[in-house]
């Protein structure tokens, strides 16, 4: 609104507001403040400061204005010489009784409050106004209101800074303000702090503890009770920098690391852990690979023979620690595949051959140290005997016998292990005559049923018999044990398994030792038992398998045949352990779960060890079961918010219960927030704001709580009008007069919280629009008719009209009703008058009949003179009395003025030119 001042020199000021206006006055009394039609001046002392607040006093403003706050000691009525003098009173009396309206009396203690009963009267041309004497009255003082609680400004690990405004001193002045304080300890309140200030610093305090604080005021009549008990936490301390992890295991495409808490923290602590990875020759620097509350991890999907470099970080509530220092690991390179197949270089002598090869295409990440060439005198036999290792890839085999076929394969080694052999290259060497036999002997020593004779061809062949030699008697030496029987199977239980055996002819040595072949397969059997005994207890087997052996005899004289192969299926039992279960995500549920109250999770069906599984058991929390069917996803329900809970599951079958799987972690959203308080804090006829919660009008932080505000519609339903993080909007294009419901809901990742009660605001009725200047014509000697354009009524509203006039510095309503025209009399000679007009909209309310007013008009200016007073005078006199009657006293001082600086400007000029140019 716009309203006017009245300065220290008798100057009157227009402001438009909304507008804070400093007002100094020397002898401490307040300026006199002119205030529009419909609205009241309050008085208000804060911190020492008085201040005058210019508020509309109409019931229609009422249920918009909250309540006085704490600081405001009182509300008070202007003094009436304050006011315009209306020929009404400022506030309307209840009809039938003169009293003031319940909604103009406050009830707060204690300050004086001065009213004034006003009566009026009307006449045509004038209007009177009857006015009783004052009285003045004081209430009793009593002590302070209680405070609100005291504010957190700063705080440190050692120390809390505290704040806190006055509450309302009922009288007295504030003197004392007492602090309390449980030192930490959830105990009694003790004084911490008793003065005059409204701040302190609590010193010498616990890092992460917490305390609870009260406040209360003093006065000289009393102390005021405790404020609410509020509790503030001090400042907790950052990890101290964790050590560098350390290496576990590495393998080709992964590495295990671990690592310990920092200095001074244990494992019990709520500590989590970021592991930063940077590659070798990467350019992207440290990336973060793991984040959790684990003390190792393992890393995969790396290159295979490269260096990582590692750091960590440990953190906390307060924050992230300093990294470690900085190490380095590297994952181990693959074995290296096959060399191709070798190949003949050259021509194939009877005695040697040349073969070459090539590396192969995998070098499993690291270079080829050495290659290997074997070779293999028979077709079908697996005797190979290396004849060449370097890193050359080429070599000549020589000592080879003619005519003899040969098998070649090459296999190579490096920092990854030893590759598999390439494919086999045949060869057959060149052939030559035979030479002369010599006499047969024997070879080496005589076997247990043989016996090897071995002789050269002589230069010269013929057949001659002669006579017999004497006899002589050979012994046959000592063989291999026979073949071993079938051995005989026991199973012990479903996971172990007594082969026994018996032992064979020895064929003249003793037996040293069984061997046990073992497998799943006939053709994939290991040795897995080498000894004398005749019985070997197999552990460690699978339920429900079927599993092969055979058993050979060794003494000194060689390894005798294996035996028959015995087989035995183990039986059925409980199931294997769950090796595969992880937590579901949000999106891959598929089906509607509050998160904060449930948990999904997902795992593969194991082995079942011979009987199907028919069911599982889930163990969470405190060790809380529940049993399900034969599914490999569950929905764990009921659980608490934001609570995290350790997870493992065990398969059932008809043996009985498995064993339990691996534990995961996993931590249940907090539950959506409930629906805040709304109110309107600014109320206009053809909007409404709206605020709620505590929190800026824009969102500054990533991933606040959203809110979503809903408007019921001309059809009765609640359409969003606002979704977001915001704690106010300003919803337009209303309607004036008129009821709007709302309702709101909060809403975060979790869900979305329940909608609040439903809020009724209403919007104000429009104040009436700006005429234009009122026209003045002089009809008579002493009289003058001052008219204005009408006003549509609004609505069923009907519209009045106010006049004012100003005459030197006083301001007076001549009028006030619904005509458009009135006629001034008795006004003064050679005077000048300023007219202005307003309208107002009349309307009746619960409390009676009410008035808005729109802002002043223009004023128009009227200067009463006889014509016996005018002199006489020259063209330019008279035109210079017309320039001045139009213009009122503060436009002719600035005309003036103007005039003053064109002289002296065209002075300047003058003398420029004149003195300084030429």
């Amino acid at each position: 609104e716009t309203f006017t001042i009245r300065t220290e020199d008798g100057h009157i000021q227009c402001i438009q507001g909304p507008a804070h206006v400093p007002m100094v006055s020397p002898n401490g009394s307040v300026p006199p403040i002119f205030v529009p039609p419909g609205y009241v001046s309050q008085m208000v002392e804060e911190n020492g400061v008085r201040k005058v607040m210019v508020l509309p006093h109409s019931s229609e403003f009422h249920p918009s204005m909250h309540p006085p706050p704490p600081h405001v000691p009182h509300y008070m009525h202007p003094h009436p010489a304050l006011l315009p003098h209306p020929p009404h009173p400022v506030y309307s009396p209840v009809p039938g009784t003169g009293e003031i309206p319940p909604q103009f009396i406050h009830q707060p203690p204690p300050p004086t409050h001065v009213y004034q009963e006003q009566g009026k009267t009307s006449t045509s041309s004038s209007i009177k106004e009857s006015v009783s004497e004052l009285v003045s009255f004081t209430t009793e003082s009593c002590e302070p209101d209680p405070p609100a609680a005291p504010k957190l400004i700063n705080r440190t690990k050692n120390s809390l800074s505290l704040q806190w405004k006055s509450s309302n001193d009922n009288g007295s002045k504030i003197t004392n303000f007492l602090l309390e304080w449980d030192e930490g300890k959830s105990g009694a309140f003790i004084e911490c702090y008793y003065g005059n200030l409204k701040q302190y610093k609590l010193t010498k305090l616990s890092p992460a503890t917490k305390y609870l604080l009260r406040l209360a005021a003093k006065n000289d009549i009393g102390m005021s009770g405790f404020s609410d008990t509020v509790a503030y936490y001090t400042a907790g301390i950052v990890p101290s920098p964790p050590l560098p992890p350390q290496f576990i295991e590495a393998g080709v495409t992964w590495l295990s690391l671990k690592w310990s808490p920092p200095n001074g923290m244990s494992s019990d602590d709520s500590l989590t852990y970021t592991l930063d990875m940077e590659e070798e020759d990467s350019g992207y620097g440290f990336q973060p690979k793991y984040n959790g509350e684990e003390l190792s991890c393992t890393l995969k999907n790396l290159r295979r023979n490269t260096s990582y470099k590692f750091r960590l970080s440990a953190c906390n509530n307060e924050g992230k620690s300093i990294p470690s220092e900085v190490v380095e690991y590297s994952t181990i390179p693959d074995k290296p595949g096959p060399p191709s197949k070798p190949s003949v270089k050259g021509k194939i002598h009877s005695h040697t051959v040349k073969v070459t090869w090539d590396p192969p295409k995998n070098n499993g990440g690291s270079d080829i140290s050495k290659y290997f060439l074997e070779i293999s005198e028979t077709l079908i036999g697996s005797n190979w005997v290396v004849v060449y290792s370097g890193c050359m890839r080429e070599h000549v085999c020589d000592h080879l016998k003619p005519g003899t076929s040969y098998r070649l394969r090459v296999s190579c080694v490096s920092k990854g292990g030893e590759s598999p052999a390439s494919d086999v290259l045949t060869v057959q060497t060149s052939a030559v005559p035979p030479g002369p036999c010599h006499a047969p002997c024997l070879v080496s020593k005589a076997k247990p049923r043989e016996i090897t004779l071995q002789w050269d061809g002589g230069s010269e062949v013929t057949e001659y018999f002669g006579p017999l030699s004497e006899k002589a008697e050979i012994s046959t030496a000592a063989g291999p044990p026979d073949q071993c029987s079938t051995p005989l199977l026991t199973c012990k239980a479903a996971t172990c398994v007594v082969v026994t055996w018996e032992s064979p002819v020895c064929n003249g040595a003793e037996i040293c030792e069984y061997r046990l072949d073992w497998g799943q397969m006939e053709g994939s059997m290991r040795i897995i038992y080498t000894g004398p005994c005749l019985s070997y207890e197999v552990k460690g087997l699978t339920p429900a398998t079927t599993y092969y052996c055979r058993v050979q005899a060794v003494n000194i004289a060689g390894v005798g045949l294996f035996g028959d192969i015995g087989v035995v299926t183990t039986p059925a039992s409980v199931p294997a352990a769950v090796s595969v279960l992880h937590l579901l995500e949000e999106d891959q549920m598929g089906i509607p779960c509050y998160l904060s109250a449930c948990l999904a999770i997902q795992w593969e069906e194991p082995c079942c060890h011979g009987s199907d599984v028919i069911g599982y058991n889930i163990e969470y929390g405190e060790k809380q079961l529940v049993t399900v069917g034969r599914v490999t996803s569950h929905i764990l329900e009921n659980l608490h918010a934001d609570t995290l809970y350790r997870i493992r599951i065990q398969a059932i079958n008809n043996f009985g219960v498995g064993p339990f799987s691996h534990s995961i972690k996993a931590k249940t959203k907090p539950l959506p927030p409930d629906p805040p308080h709304l109110e309107c804090v600014v109320f206009s006829y053809q909007s409404l704001k709206l605020k709620w919660g505590e929190g800026p009008s824009r969102a500054l932080i990533t991933n606040p709580t959203q809110f979503n505000l809903q408007m019921e519609d001309k059809f009765g339903r609640f359409v969003t009008v606002y979704s977001g993080p915001c704690h106010t909007y300003k919803v337009q294009r209303l309607n004036e007069s008129t009821t709007y419901y709302f309702k709101i809901q909060a809403y975060i990742d979790a869900g979305e919280g329940e909608f609040s009660e439903v809020y009724a605001f209403t919007t104000i009725r429009s104040p009436p629009v700006s005429l234009k200047a009122p026209k003045v014509n002089q009809v008579g000697e002493n009289i003058c008719e001052i008219t204005w354009e009408p006003l549509q009524s609004m609505k069923i509203d009907s519209i009045v009209y106010i006049l004012q006039l100003a005459s030197g510095r006083e301001v007076d309503q001549v009028y006030k009703g619904s005509e458009t025209s009135f006629h001034f009399t008795n006004f003064q000679t050679n005077c000048e008058y300023r007219f202005r007009v307003c309208a107002g909209r009349q309307y009746h309310d619960s409390t009676g009949l009410q008035e808005l007013y729109g802002p002043y008009s223009p004023s128009t200016v009227f200067s009463s003179q006889k014509q016996e007073l005018v002199p006489q005078c020259t063209h330019s006199t008279a035109k210079f009395a017309k320039i001045k009657k139009m213009l009122n006293d503060e436009r002719f001082a600035a005309f003036l003025l103007l005039v003053g600086f064109a002289v002296v400007a065209i002075l300047f000029a003058f003398v420029i030119q004149y003195f300084v140019i030429k």
